[in-house]
């Protein structure tokens, strides 16, 4: 018996979904209409989609009066007879789903031939390109033309979505975060105690939170090797005590100097996320990813672009960079990030640490409005000569914090 194909696995999963409401809201977690092959099964799937969000009933005559006179009229029959079983509809779409990424494959793999043929094309830059698009295709199981609107009905009769946290209560997936302020005050060492707690399963701020420990990557761009290791070493032995040994979960880089606008120096940092694939990225800071200043909007566009590959990959960003020189209301330096207002918009988190006179103290302050409430301390201390901690006051409880 020959290997059913593509379409015959499209027209078994509608068949299945005809008499079951249940079984079309699971389908539509695996599917959109656009992974089917045969076009006039689109057109089945769309048209029971459409019926579903007007809540009228689905069945095969409502779907031949819906569909008269269209070339998936002709096919409904074969629908109706292929016998699929509801309670598979998870596999039938599963199956559905890969035929439809091998020809995404397919599809781009005869692009990426036609680009290679071009006459001076940078090779480089074309390879870090190809990655990203493939990685989207692995990822996301479709391609960046794919429509992604739902209307309104469809949009509320969803479940609303668990927060995919990393660190829970303080950092989703995908999220960017960065961090500004005065120069020696401790920005580098608090990002890196973020890498170096998460890979141990520890809350960089509350040590009694623990959870699964995740994959970290620091990509340092001002630190030598052995500037790092001292830096790194406490940190690594003291959550190792607490929590998991982060030492195999947690990945560290040392570049020099890069501009990350660059095809070769950014291809770098993928080729190094793809081998690893971590949850969580520290790099920067941000004046060691470009040679020049970022002083406008356009300087900032291909840097932010840049960065945005990294979080492209799933995982969680953190970068560090340096506070404007202006002094804000009140006589006190404004802890916006120096250069281009473009990279104010850019996180979802920008905070600053600001010293507040006495030595191991520092204040984090936003310096733009928040898209989500986090559990982030408004002041810290050092703690063992190396932590950051949530200063508590005289009752136990963190500045403007939880318990």
């Amino acid at each position: 018996m020959s290997e059913p194909t593509a379409r015959d696995t499209e027209r078994t999963l509608l068949s299945a979904l005809l008499f079951s409401k249940t079984a079309r809201t699971e389908a539509r977690k695996h599917l959109t209409g656009r992974d089917f092959d045969d076009q006039r099964h689109e057109a089945i799937w769309d048209a029971m989609s459409n019926l579903d969000r007007h809540k009228r009933n689905v069945d095969a005559a409502i779907l031949n009066e819906v569909l008269h006179g269209t070339g998936a009229q002709a096919v409904l029959l074969e629908v109706v007879t292929a016998n699929g079983i509801p309670d598979n509809v998870p596999e039938y779409a599963t199956i559905v789903r890969g035929h439809a990424t091998k020809r995404r494959l397919a599809s781009e793999a005869r692009q990426v031939l036609a680009e290679v043929e071009k006459a001076g094309v940078n090779a480089t830059g074309l390879a870090a390109k190809v990655a990203t698009r493939f990685a989207g295709i692995r990822d996301t199981g479709s391609t960046a033309d794919d429509v992604t609107a739902l209307t309104v009905t469809e949009l509320l009769t969803q479940e609303d979505d668990e927060p995919e946290w990393l660190i829970p209560g303080l950092l989703e997936k995908r999220d960017r975060f960065m961090l500004t302020g005065e120069e020696g005050l401790g920005k580098s060492h608090l990002l890196r105690q973020f890498a170096i707690h998460a890979a141990a399963g520890l809350n960089p701020f509350d040590m009694a939170q623990t959870f699964t420990p995740i994959r970290t990557c620091l990509i340092d761009c001002e630190n030598s090797w052995s500037q790092v290791r001292r830096k790194v070493r406490p940190g690594v032995e003291w959550a190792a005590r607490y929590g998991q040994d982060p030492s195999d979960r947690m990945m560290v880089d040392c570049i020099s100097r890069i501009d990350i606008r660059r095809d070769r120096d950014l291809s770098r940092i993928h080729q190094l996320l793809d081998a690893q694939q971590p949850d969580l990225v520290v790099i920067g800071p941000l004046y060691r990813l470009v040679p020049v200043a970022i002083q406008s909007d356009d300087d900032a566009a291909p840097v932010l672009a840049a960065l945005d590959t990294i979080r492209e990959r799933g995982c969680a960003l953190l970068m560090e960079a340096h506070a404007g020189h202006a002094i804000g209301k009140g006589g006190v330096r404004d802890l916006r990030p120096r250069g281009s207002s473009a990279l104010l918009g850019w996180p979802e988190f920008g905070y600053g640490m600001r010293g507040i006179g006495a030595e191991g103290y520092a204040d984090l302050i936003p310096w733009r409005g928040q898209r989500e409430e986090r559990d982030i301390p408004t002041r810290l201390r050092k703690g063992d000569g190396f932590r950051w901690l949530p200063h508590q006051d005289m009752y136990g409880y963190n500045q403007g914090g939880a318990a």
